[in-house]
Parts: structure tokens; sequence; C-alpha cells
């Protein structure tokens, strides 16, 4: 549901510009942000994101290699959760999860935990890719 802002102008012109380059609607453009900023703010520090801002600290990215991972502990691991009952519980305890659509049979929706937010969609090389509506 869909809920009226009062928006700076500034920042309305600011996300227009910039969802242009990136072809998203100014909604969509501002909805990136917020997404950015829900990723980072787990990640760094508020301190550090205002040294930042402020040109004190820079941001350095790195590529990480992904910790190697036996399929069969983390199927075991499953099936003790399921044994003792707790594998739903674990399964939507994460802040995303994901569950097959009742909307859009074939599709999966993406359940945000922490607002309930859902995403309608599928995964694609490994990553979810939501369809619009």
């Amino acid at each position: 549901m869909a809920n009226p802002l009062r928006l700076n102008p500034d920042l309305v012109q600011a996300a227009e510009r910039a969802g242009m380059v990136q072809k998203r609607s100014v909604p969509k453009q501002i909805e990136f942000w917020a997404d950015l900023g829900r990723a980072i703010e787990n990640v760094i520090d508020y301190s550090d994101i205002f040294a930042i801002l402020q040109g004190l600290k820079k941001i350095t990215v790195e590529p990480v290699a992904p910790a190697a991972a036996d399929p069969e502990d983390i199927f075991a691991d499953l099936e003790k959760s399921r044994a003792h009952g707790r594998l739903a519980e674990r399964i939507t305890a994460g802040p995303l999860y994901y569950e097959a659509s009742r909307s859009r049979p074939g599709l999966l929706d993406r359940v945000d935990t922490a607002t309930g937010e859902r995403h309608t969609g599928q995964f694609h090389n490994g990553a979810f890719q939501a369809v619009e509506a």
C-alpha cells in the first residue's frame, strides 16, 4: 500500500536526474537509495557514515572470497533443526525469507521480516530478480 510522503524538492530532482541514468522512475530511485542505506547501516557505523559525508574518511571496496561450505554440513544442520521442530522458525528468523507466491504461481515472494514488505520474482544466476506486477 502506497503512503503519500512530502519530500524535499531537491531530493526529488536529484532522484529524477539519477534515475534517468539507470532508467528508474523517481519513486524507484528513492527506493533504491533507501535500500542502499538499509544495506550499509548494518555494516558501517553511523560515526563512520558522518565522517564519509564530511570527507574525513573514504570507502574502499574489496572483493570478498566466500567461505567454503560443505553441503553435507548444511543439510545435516537443517535436518537437526527439522527434527527438533525449529526449522520453520530458523527459516523465517532472518531478515528475508522466500516462499512460493500465492498470487503468481511459479514465482517466489521475498518477504522482509522487519517491514513485511513482499516482492515477487525469481532467482537468476543466484540473485533474486523482482518482476513488475
